[in-house]
């Protein structure tokens, strides 16, 4: 560009051709509140000096709760579908939460609050601190399906992520704030799955929002299940890539046994439903090459990603 810095290239685009796997990227949480926000409200919300005394205050014993505890929770905003009628003492908020054992989706529960009840909801369930005043809904049995389109954080949501929720407006899709991930745009939610996709075409998202077709064609898009930490997640990728919608569908759980600068080993055990029987593998992680790629849109910055080839055996299930 002359008489002027060169621009940057997409990162997610810097991602696709590199042929990086998105497997192990998604957020680790137990707790993800997901509420309604204008586009407008997006950056001030995420910005200190702008954000109001109620959220500074929650947001200040969550990170003192986070500290302590050394967990996270997930935080999204999304828009409303009719923007004139958005009542701000109204807000819809969806809570999910993982329940105990083995499990293979999170528990809902959905909410109509104020600014004071949306903030105390992010405590009482994220922190375990009080007891909010929001009136709770009954949820839609309908899966929930985040879009990020949040050019303002990083231009590859903004392109990718818009773009996709337009050629797909008969689903049931939520323009949604930043949630990590934006190398991978477009990049989508699912939720009370709990699962994260990156890297999605229209046809892609398609399948996996009508559970179409064969579920492993899927496997190289599928960022992780936040129920895990990184390493089980790209062993419980790369089941999902062997087995199918079957694997996502079991009641599961996993277990790090080892983890360092070679590879992992993974325990994963998916407890029968249905017509389906119980299954337990071991997942071997071995670490082929490191790549050197942008976090960001934004930043000629270069980060370590690196690239794992995991195997798989059935193992026999202690009576």
């Amino acid at each position: 560009m002359p008489g002027g810095a060169a621009r940057l290239p997409l990162c997610a685009d810097v991602s696709r051709r590199s042929g990086e796997s998105p497997h192990g990227s998604a957020h680790r949480w137990d707790t993800c509140i997901a509420f309604e926000s204008p586009v407008r409200e997006w950056d001030a919300l995420r910005d200190l000096a702008r954000m109001s005394e109620v959220q500074r205050r929650a947001l200040e014993g969550l990170s003192d709760w986070s500290s302590h505890s050394g967990l996270g929770y997930g935080w999204l905003m999304f828009a409303p579908a009719d923007p004139a009628a958005f009542d701000p003492t109204r807000r819809r908020v969806r809570v999910y939460t993982r329940p105990a054992g083995a499990f293979a989706e999170y528990r809902q529960r959905d909410y109509l609050a104020d600014e004071d009840a949306l903030w105390a909801l992010f405590l009482q369930y994220a922190a375990g601190v009080g007891v909010s005043q929001a009136r709770e809904i009954a949820p839609l049995q309908l899966s929930d399906w985040y879009l990020c389109t949040h050019g303002r954080v990083d231009s590859a949501c903004g392109k990718y992520g818009a773009a996709l929720l337009r050629q797909l407006p008969e689903h049931r899709l939520y323009r949604t704030s930043h949630f990590g991930g934006h190398q991978y745009a477009p990049t989508l939610l699912e939720l009370p799955a709990g699962r994260s996709w990156g890297h999605l075409t229209p046809e892609l998202t398609r399948q996996l929002l009508e559970r179409s077709g064969d579920g492993r064609a899927l496997a190289p898009y599928y960022r992780g299940w936040s129920a895990l930490p990184e390493a089980a997640q790209r062993a419980d990728a790369a089941a999902f890539a062997q087995y199918g919608w079957r694997w996502l569908d079991a009641p599961r759980c996993a277990e790090v046994s080892w983890e360092g600068e070679a590879g992992f080993s993974v325990r994963l055990q998916a407890e029968a439903y249905g017509a389906q029987p119980s299954l337990a593998l071991e997942a071997t992680g071995e670490r082929t090459h490191v790549l050197q790629l942008p976090g960001s849109s934004h930043s000629p910055d270069l980060f370590p990603a690196p690239q794992y080839r995991v195997t798989l055996r059935e193992v026999q299930e202690s009576a």
